[in-house]
């Protein structure tokens, strides 16, 4: 497995191998086709995190969210919330950035 990106909190790996990306979070170790990693990362970037630190309700300051599929839920905190989003924007970031690379490795062999 190649690791992307990791924090303190988690990170992710893609495994050519299985032809799909891990992400450890929470202790889980979860895989995710490059299709449900973007689609978990739009639900996790979703998530109101003023509204979580303002409405005054008993459970408003935990987020559920669900993988695509619904494999696996997540019950965060605030602070979870924010974690699970810089882990999944550095991820992100690392695999555009190694597509631009790619890319440019590949135009200047022709």
């Amino acid at each position: 497995m190649t690791p992307l990106f990791s924090t303190e909190y988690g990170s992710t790996y893609q495994s050519d191998q299985d032809r799909c990306f891990y992400l450890n979070f929470q202790g889980r170790k979860l895989p995710m086709s490059v299709c449900s990693l973007i689609a978990f990362k739009r639900k996790v970037d979703a998530i109101d995190l003023v509204s979580m630190l303002t409405d005054e309700s008993d459970y408003a300051d935990i987020a559920v969210i669900s993988t695509c599929r619904q494999e696996a839920f997540f019950v965060l905190s605030i602070r979870e919330v924010i974690e699970l989003k810089e882990l999944l924007a550095g991820t992100l970031v690392m695999l555009e950035l190694n597509s631009i690379l790619h890319q440019q490795l590949n135009c200047g062999i022709s």
